[in-house]
């Protein structure tokens, strides 16, 4: 049986998720040159447009119930996260297309999360592989969680189509900074108690984060050790620490600032509840969730884990 390579284009037909709002509205026009680029190499394509209400799951849906196998996806972290479930179900394959506010984990996992159609051209050449996955309180995500002040800034950023990109964050971010909260909670995994105290901001992340915190911890995370990374920000960080963590300018966060647990499964209980997103998603305000990692639990048509691309952005 000959062995197909990475360079040979292996696919001959691709469903695309299109959210026409994503990156400024953008969506659309994306569709048109990454099919273009489809096309001309002979592989067949159809679109299915994502709902303003209904998210992208429905889209999926009917493309899975097309025959589609190859959901190639264009939008942002939050679309992506919409398509998750009924492409998890069907064990069929992502591709992930930069065209919404954020784009990490094409930033992490593949080519070019600037130029879509190269992405797109990329993949094409690209074999199947398998990437963790995480899933918070029944949903999945590729990404990240995110609770209290990292939850306000995505609030902040999620009507933000304007096209700024990962600068959105930083915007949003200096916003937010006059609603942070701190909130009693409570961090077990297996059963064992990690912490319980104050929390102003915490984060459960499934491959490596630079967004509005700067911890190395989050930077070494990787979608294909089994293991989610957790930390959390227990003290109300002050105007120099906030704008560390934003610009990536200064010294990392000491010790004390910033408490870090790694490990398949994580249960927290917020009193009173907390703002919860999921890869920029809300969630609403949550009193308990239950975080783990599935090992392997989602095909992905490329993934580089280069280090020298690893850091595009911001």
């Amino acid at each position: 049986m000959a062995v197909a390579h990475e360079h040979q284009i292996t696919i001959d037909h691709v469903a695309f998720i299109v959210n026409p709002s994503s990156g400024g509205g953008g969506g659309g026009r994306i569709y048109l040159a990454a099919a273009d680029e489809l096309r001309r190499h002979g592989v067949q394509i159809a679109a299915f447009e994502t709902l303003r209400n209904g998210g992208a799951a429905p889209a999926v849906e009917a493309a899975l119930r097309a025959g589609f196998t190859e959901i190639w996806v264009i939008g942002g972290d939050g679309t992506i996260q919409e398509a998750l479930g009924p492409i998890i179900a069907a064990d069929a394959v992502l591709g992930p297309i930069p065209g919404g506010t954020g784009n990490r984990l094409v930033e992490v996992v593949g080519s070019d999360c600037y130029d879509p159609v190269a992405q797109a051209r990329w993949m094409m050449r690209q074999s199947v592989k398998r990437m963790d996955v995480g899933v918070v309180n029944g949903r999945y995500f590729t990404v990240r969680v995110g609770v209290g002040f990292e939850a306000v800034v995505a609030s902040e950023t999620e009507d933000d189509k304007s096209g700024l990109g990962n600068f959105a964050y930083v915007l949003a971010t200096l916003r937010a900074a006059r609603q942070i909260d701190s909130h009693h909670v409570r961090v077990t995994a297996e059963g064992k108690l990690l912490y319980e105290g104050r929390m102003v901001a915490g984060m459960f992340a499934n491959m490596p984060v630079r967004v509005a915190l700067r911890v190395p911890a989050l930077e070494a995370a990787n979608p294909r050790d089994g293991l989610l990374h957790m930390i959390l920000v227990p003290e109300r960080p002050g105007i120099e620490a906030l704008w560390r963590w934003v610009t990536g300018i200064g010294p990392e966060p000491a010790e004390d600032e910033v408490i870090h647990f790694s490990g398949p499964r994580f249960t927290m209980n917020v009193e009173g509840g907390s703002l919860v997103h999921i890869d920029g998603e809300m969630a609403g305000r949550l009193e308990h969730l239950e975080v783990k990692c599935i090992a392997g639990g989602l095909r992905i048509r490329g993934l580089d884990l280069s280090a020298n691309r690893r850091w595009p952005g911001i």
